[in-house]
């Protein structure tokens, strides 16, 4: 498995939420995965972040910077 870089949540209302209370939200996480050559790639999904970089759904770079902001295109894997 590779290794997880890092880990970002938000939370988001869904369509069942309450009036003004946030009672009802989904928390997606996305996780940043360091690969075997050194570059890395981002995914995301609704679970555990070990779960998420072996079965999430791949961001773009432009995505993934969104997440996590400090990441370089150069080592990004597309």
């Amino acid at each position: 498995m590779s290794k997880i870089l890092s880990v970002n949540k938000r939370y988001y209302p869904t369509q069942n939420m309450v009036a003004k209370w946030l009672t009802d939200v989904i928390e997606t996480t996305t996780v940043l995965v360091e690969g075997e050559i050194g570059d890395y790639a981002a995914y995301t999904g609704h679970g555990e972040p070990e779960w998420i970089a072996k079965y999430g759904d791949k961001l773009s770079f432009r995505e993934a910077q969104c997440q996590f902001s400090g990441i370089e295109k150069e080592k990004y894997r597309d």
